[in-house]
């Protein structure tokens, strides 16, 4: 039996998911989550292609303003 793909994105400024890549396993999944935003902090989230669900996010960006 397969292992269904889960899709990773990331947000770009405006909100827009940007297709990152596919993984076979959630685990997977939520280890490149890390990596990624380890490299290039931002706005990820992991998308079922089984159930056409976000199964995992990080958290919203929260921006600080200068002073």
């Amino acid at each position: 039996m397969r292992a269904t793909p889960y899709d990773i994105f990331r947000k770009d400024l405006l909100g827009t998911p940007v297709w990152m890549e596919t993984v076979q396993d959630l685990e997977t999944a939520s280890l490149r989550v890390m990596e990624l935003a380890g490299r290039s902090p931002g706005e990820y989230f992991v998308f079922s292609q089984e159930s056409q669900e976000i199964v995992s996010s990080t958290p919203p960006r929260v921006f600080a303003l200068a002073i």
